[in-house]
């Protein structure tokens, strides 16, 4: 239990997602970031000066923010995606390493703002490398443009850019990050999300023999007692207004529904089980950890004619779009 104990405590200070726990503190943007961040050359575009510094494979590599953009865009979202929705997740990806650069530098990546893992910060590969692997030519173009038509734009929420997490696709409901993570953030509450099935990864079903469901368990929970049957094993689930477990009890201690997924790799924390004497199966809706944006989502309402900023004022509650250089000069 103290292993589940502490592994929810590093997630919670490291979540973003995601990923694939969250503490969210008011930021005060300080004065040198600011200077770095804002271009200092009326006749220069905003971006022009913005840098910003990525863990890639452990080494610190300072390059400019678009640039950034341009990768993490091409790993998390489908090019082939309607052209609003990409410029949504670029908008998020921006929102999210801006929030990133105004923060402490977390100890997984002390000497960069973000890396490239996508189970701490947001996957990322230099466009130039995703390219190699597209079996479309024109998709760069596609990824680049979506980038290069939001430059500069981020979301914010009283004049501050927000902590823009995003999935791959939620339930019918989006998840809050309350009910996830544990912290109430007004702009990430549980909202309407239709879409997700059209994920491949949106329902799955993951099985385990009893015998291998107790092996993992035993390192994980101790003190859960798994002697009976498995349909016992499970009792007094809490689920959230969107589907997903808070928290259930597992041989008669209570954890998590995300100790749960994490600890089993699900795709979700929205499950149900299924038992029989040898076997425990748990049957999962959306993939991801539900929070925020739902690039599914975001692929639905922009086939329904929603512009990108549409999108993110759904996903992300009473927020706004703004350049980053406005929003310094309002801080």
């Amino acid at each position: 239990m103290h292993k589940i104990v502490a592994f929810g405590i590093i997630l919670t200070i490291f979540i973003y997602a995601l990923p694939f726990g969250i503490q969210y503190i008011n930021k005060d943007f300080s004065k040198d970031l600011k200077e770095e961040l804002l271009t200092v050359n009326a006749n220069m575009d905003i971006e022009d000066e913005q840098f910003i510094t990525v863990s890639i494979d452990k080494e610190p590599k300072k390059m400019p923010l678009e640039e950034y953009i341009y990768g993490v865009v091409a790993c998390e979202i489908s090019p082939e995606f309607p052209n609003e929705a990409i410029k949504a997740q670029a908008v998020a990806a921006r929102t999210y390493a801006v929030y990133k650069m105004m923060s402490a530098r977390s100890d997984v990546h002390p000497k960069a703002d973000v890396c490239d893992d996508f189970h701490h910060c947001a996957a990322y590969k230099p466009i130039e490398e995703k390219a190699e692997v597209w079996a479309d030519n024109s998709y760069t173009d596609i990824i680049k443009k979506s980038v290069d038509e939001t430059k500069g734009e981020i979301v914010t929420y009283k004049n501050e850019p927000i902590i823009a997490v995003f999935s791959a696709a939620s339930s019918e409901m989006t998840e809050s990050a309350k009910d996830v993570w544990g912290n109430e953030i007004p702009y990430l509450v549980s909202v309407e999300s239709k879409g997700g099935d059209a994920c491949s990864k949106y329902k799955e079903t993951v099985s385990f023999s009893a015998d291998e469901f107790r092996n993992i368990m035993k390192k994980a929970i101790p003190s859960a007692d798994l002697t009976t049957k498995p349909e016992t094993w499970f009792k007094a689930s809490e689920r959230s207004q969107a589907g997903g477990i808070k928290a259930i009890k597992l041989g008669g201690v209570k954890v998590s529904g995300m100790d749960i997924r994490e600890t089993l790799g699900l795709n979700s924390t929205n499950f149900t089980i299924t038992t029989t004497d040898d076997m425990i199966s748990f049957n999962t809706t959306g993939y991801g950890h539900g929070v925020g944006l739902s690039q599914y989502g975001a692929k639905y309402l922009a086939e329904q004619g929603k512009t990108y900023d549409e999108i993110l004022s759904h996903y992300y509650n009473d927020t706004q779009i703004e350049y980053i250089d406005e929003v310094n000069k309002k801080s």
